[in-house]
């Protein structure tokens, strides 16, 4: 219990940030401050509470394909994504809804009920923060910046499918075909470094800072270390070049004020991406990939968001100019050890993921 209320763990990460509120006595004439709120969910375990869980009875019955296509279909119509970026296909490591029995379809759609309702708990604890600011008098001028990390996790870890998501014995996860429907419309998934594994949304919400129209959309490329220039220059802090007898690494990240105020700002010249054996280059329209080791791919993202076209063997010279920067940068700024620095293979990787089609505890 916390505060008097079953523990979760959404719920006690907020109470936590609002006592730091309430701490630092927050209101109109206090010093600026900053909060960093980490929300666990919506990762795994999947676990919320009944009531929450019910809400979302029978939404996801549509299945995976359906549901592509719904939210690909609000996408564009809400101009989230323009018309000339295509619905990536169903990944041939994931069946089609039709295909599956319908008990898995029942046992399918209620992991996506829980996954659902850890994000609507995560909405409501964030209306908890902005009420509190709020109600002291500084909502409309505190920058809140809503990011989420990595794209949906492919990789089937269930133990006990037939225990409730409720129950803290529990340990329910979803796989790649869920995980396809959560990054619609792009390819591949968390680890990767394809578009479906590391494009993350971000929201700004400022209404006294930010000088350009609600609701306006910023395609040009960001990234996380940007987040902590822009905080850099909203504080009028100087960043160290040394603490100590430690040299500080240079700071990287570009400001986003300038798009605050005017939807323009000097981007990253390159933006270099890597994890394990998946690796990403992105410079300018051009994004050089390899998963898993596979053979490098080339996709014009300006023209091809969602990574359809490999444009690879069509300008190999811009394969060997982007793959010798990416190996520059992991040897000398990233400094991977020397296994982590072999080439990619001569072909593509294949993917291959564990689907849970048992009824027993595990």
């Amino acid at each position: 219990m916390l505060n008097g209320n079953p523990f979760y763990t959404t719920h006690a990460i907020t109470d936590f940030a609002l006592d730091f509120i309430n701490e630092g006595n927050v209101g109109k004439t206090s010093d600026p401050f900053f909060l960093y709120v980490a929300y666990n969910a919506p990762h795994y375990p999947l676990q919320a509470h009944k009531q929450d869980i019910l809400k979302y009875d029978g939404f996801y019955d549509l299945g995976w394909d359906k549901l592509r296509q719904q939210r690909y279909k609000k996408q564009i119509e809400s101009g989230l994504i323009p018309t000339h970026f295509k619905l990536s296909p169903r990944a041939k490591h994931v069946p089609s809804w039709k295909s599956i029995k319908q008990s898995e379809k029942e046992w399918e759609a209620a992991r996506m009920e829980v996954f659902a309702a850890m994000i609507d708990l995560i909405d409501q604890n964030i209306g908890r923060v902005i009420e509190d600011l709020n109600r002291r008098g500084v909502l409309n001028d505190t920058l809140f910046l809503f990011c989420a990390d990595n794209g949906g996790c492919p990789f089937e870890r269930t133990k006990g499918r037939n225990l409730k998501p409720w129950d803290p014995e529990s340990y329910w996860t979803y796989d790649a075909s869920w995980a396809q429907a959560s990054n619609t419309p792009f390819r591949l998934y968390k680890q990767n470094q394809h578009e479906g594994g590391i494009s993350s949304p971000l929201i700004a919400h400022w209404p006294i800072g930010i000088k350009i129209k609600p609701g306006s959309i910023y395609r040009e490329p960001a990234h996380l270390i940007d987040i902590m220039a822009t905080f850099l220059e909203l504080g009028r802090a100087t960043y160290p070049k040394q603490v100590g007898n430690r040299l500080i690494e240079p700071l990287e990240g570009r400001s986003l004020v300038p798009i605050f105020n005017t939807a323009q700002r000097k981007g990253h010249g390159s933006l270099y991406f890597h994890f394990g054996t998946d690796r990403a280059l992105r410079k300018g329209e051009w994004k050089l990939v390899s998963a898993k080791k596979g053979q490098w791919e080339l996709y014009n993202l300006d023209k091809d968001r969602t990574e359809l076209n490999d444009l690879s063997k069509r300008y190999p010279e811009k394969v060997e100019e982007m793959a010798n920067e990416w190996f520059d940068i992991a040897k000398n700024k990233d400094r991977l050890p020397e296994k982590e620095l072999l080439p990619v293979k001569s072909e593509k990787k294949a993917f291959s993921f564990r689907r849970d089609t048992s009824d027993q505890v595990k």
